[in-house]
């Protein structure tokens, strides 16, 4: 009776709470409950209490959220997001917002996951007024955009750099090698200099017009995502690497931006595993209504999840990385051009477990 009692209290609780809050109960993402709060911001009312989450809302299970839920609960590892656009549908009209939010995995004593606790805030007008305050820094301000370019080009340029001058030791030093060795040598070389050469192409287009927009075009990373994980594999000399890629959908962007983006997430991803004793590194991607989604998973380190927001922020690392060579500048940068094209970057960790990126690209 008491446990009974208890639980009313903290749904009663909850209720009047001034977070929007939401319970899903089941793996098919049953809502249990969803308090004023949550309700007013979905616009809906409690006739959707028993629903699925995909029932209850076709428009969010189109945009990815539905998929994110169910990784929750498969997983149990908890998937915290900011600045999240989304569209709200009021009556016949749809209206796009932004949230930051967090689907907290409730675990058993087994570990197992019994429930999702979602929590959000509505914080459009934020995301309004920072995307407003940046573009008038990046007209006014040519000496951030300069340190960012100075940052982005010493960083970046160091990948294709490495790769070209280790296939070139190779190539003098072992004179027995295959002629299909050499020429696989060859062809990294060579896509090492392109990947260079894009990066200063488009570092020198950025420093002539701070406007100057990304130049977007449908890109088949089936053909070039491969060699971009070789490199990130000679790199890190991870011949043990296990690596799955699958699912690889063509997407809208820059490809100059794209090669940097993954090359930092993929670098990441195989430096923090590499000590595991079967280190793993899975590549996958799925369309949503908006655009394609692409999950890049590793087993390693992980990041604590109190700074997982923090690794954002320029030369800033995960407390348990600072042993790992590197400065903390690879994801700034990534966030940075995902803005520039308009996408989103999520990340969730587990501790000693590994990490997991999402990158949406919209249509």
């Amino acid at each position: 009776m008491s446990n009974n009692i208890n639980y009313q209290l903290i749904i009663k609780a909850l209720d009047h709470a001034p977070l929007a809050t939401a319970i899903y109960a089941t793996p098919e993402l049953h809502i249990a409950f969803a308090n004023k709060e949550m309700l007013k911001m979905w616009c809906s009312n409690e006739s959707i209490i028993g629903k699925t989450f995909s029932d209850a809302f076709p428009n969010f299970d189109e945009d990815g959220f539905t998929s994110i839920l169910m990784k929750v609960w498969k997983t149990g590892t908890t998937y915290i997001a900011t600045d999240t656009p989304a569209e709200i549908k009021e009556g016949n009209t749809f209206h796009k917002r932004y949230f930051d939010f967090e689907y907290r995995a409730l675990l058993d004593e087994n570990q197992n996951t019994y429930a999702i606790l979602h929590t959000s805030i509505d914080v459009t007008e934020r995301n309004l007024s920072r995307i407003l305050i940046r573009d008038q820094e990046q007209k006014l301000n040519l000496n951030q955009d300069l340190e960012i370019l100075t940052h982005t080009l010493a960083h970046d340029a160091k990948n294709p750099l490495s790769i070209a001058k280790l296939g070139l030791e190779t190539l003098r030093k072992k004179e027995n090698l295959s002629a299909e060795r050499k020429e696989n040598w060859f062809e990294i070389i060579d896509g090492a200099i392109g990947s260079l050469n894009n990066i200063i192409d488009k570092t020198v287009k950025l420093s002539e017009a701070r406007t100057y927009v990304l130049e977007k075009e449908e890109i088949h990373l089936d053909q070039i995502l491969p060699s971009w994980v070789e490199e990130a594999v000679i790199l890190n000399n991870a011949k043990d690497m296990i690596i799955e890629i699958a699912a690889i959908h063509p997407i809208m962007a820059d490809k100059g931006g794209l090669y940097q983006i993954f090359s930092n997430i993929i670098g990441n991803a195989i430096k923090y595993s590499i000590h595991n004793i079967r280190p793993s590194l899975s590549i996958y991607s799925e369309k949503t209504h908006k655009g394609i989604a692409y999950y890049i998973k590793d087993n390693g380190i992980g990041i604590p999840e109190n700074e997982i927001n923090n690794i954002f922020l320029n030369l800033k690392r995960g407390s348990n990385a600072l042993s790992f060579q590197g400065k903390g500048i690879g994801l700034f940068i990534v966030k940075r051009i995902m803005e520039r094209l308009d996408g989103q970057i999520n990340i969730t960790s587990k501790l000693g477990k590994g990490t997991e990126v999402r990158l949406f690209f919209p249509n």
